[in-house]
């Protein structure tokens, strides 16, 4: 009776192992990043640029307070989907030159701030377009063939998860506060010019073998401080035609990746809504922990960036009552919030099942 016992509790502790093992097991083996500041982890450190966020009092909540050349007071979204994940806690930028094979094996970030689909929106700036990033994911490719062999290495692409984000820096540099495309195109046809961009950036990937996608669309470009200091300086409201115009982009954005996932045998492709999660903090503040939504916590909140943002400029008491760390930025709180509901829409996904 106690050896049956004993067998029996043997055998229920080792399904129970199985099971927390099942478990530990992260998803997707590597998470790729491509896009703008909202997911460059300090890519921006290694160009000659002045879109660079290696500087305090950016990563005053990071581990170690560190100036990591994210745009933020802490940590952004690919960081907090590696670690819920389980694939890691931070996602190194691929330009960042003491990258292990481990590093390279568990994804990297390719992003660059002030980035956009337009090439014309690096144009100034010199940071890394998107056309470029695709570069750089190709020579990360040949990097992980040298590690752990070809097929391996297309078996690693093809199960990692893609992020992109990008667009805000094509509307605010090349249409509304710079109007140089408002000579070729009304804001329809930008919209689709952009979208037609974003098509080709995605083929590209699934090309060189990525197959889960996930693409997030505009955030409220209106409520940003930034614009809202430029055309509604005194009474600070969100400005109604951008924030329109992103609502418009993200319906047509979302219908369009339905239809790219469509033509590309096996790919899964999903669309990640940041507009009305971002609304819902900025319309509903206190269940978010926000006393301030529409300045920033550098400095008055209402223009710094950058190197605008930088030591000389105190920071509000406690970054996590601010939605905005910058007058563009959200904060690592606004981040948290909006990972935790990208991941719910992964759950959702078939490419989770």
């Amino acid at each position: 009776m106690g050896i049956a016992i004993t067998c029996f509790a043997f055998i229920l502790l080792v399904q129970h192992c199985i099971i927390i093992n099942a478990k530990s097991v992260p998803k997707f083996p590597a998470i790729l990043i491509f896009g703008d500041s909202t997911v460059d982890t300090g890519n921006n450190n290694y160009i000659s640029t002045i879109f660079q966020g290696n500087h305090r009092p950016y990563g005053e909540n990071f581990p170690g307070r560190i100036p990591t050349g994210r745009f933020s007071d802490g940590k952004l979204v690919p960081d907090f989907l590696a670690s819920m994940l389980g694939i890691k806690e931070y996602i190194p930028p691929f330009l960042q030159p003491d990258l292990s094979n481990n590093d390279l094996l568990t994804g990297v970030s390719f992003a660059s701030a002030g980035s956009g689909y337009d090439d014309l929106t690096t144009t100034a700036s010199k940071v890394i377009p998107m056309s470029d990033q695709i570069k750089y994911f190709e020579q990360y490719i040949q990097n992980l063939q040298l590690i752990i062999g070809e097929e391996k290495a297309q078996k690693l692409v093809s199960r990692a998860l893609i992020v992109i984000s990008a667009g805000t820096n094509d509307f605010i540099f090349n249409f509304y506060d710079i109007p140089t495309r408002r000579h070729q195109y009304n804001i329809t046809g930008y919209q689709d010019f952009l979208q037609s961009l974003l098509q080709n950036f995605v083929e590209d990937l699934y090309n060189l073998g990525c197959r889960n996608m996930l693409v997030a669309g505009l955030p409220p470009v209106g409520c940003l401080p930034i614009q809202i200091t430029a055309k509604s300086p005194f009474m600070r409201k969100c400005i109604k035609e951008e924030n329109f115009d992103a609502q418009s982009y993200n319906v047509k954005l979302a219908t369009l990746l339905k239809q790219i996932q469509d033509a590309l045998l096996g790919s899964n492709i999903v669309y990640s809504d940041s507009y009305h999660p971002f609304m819902h903090m900025i319309n509903h503040p206190k269940k978010y922990g926000f006393l301030k939504t529409r300045r920033g916590c550098c400095g008055t909140g209402t223009y710094e960036a950058g190197p605008f943002c930088n030591k000389h400029h105190p920071v509000c008491k406690n970054a996590s009552q601010y939605l905005f760390w910058d007058s563009i930025h959200p904060g690592e709180s606004a981040y948290q919030h909006l990972s935790h509901i990208a991941m719910k829409k992964l759950r959702h996904h078939k490419l989770w099942h």
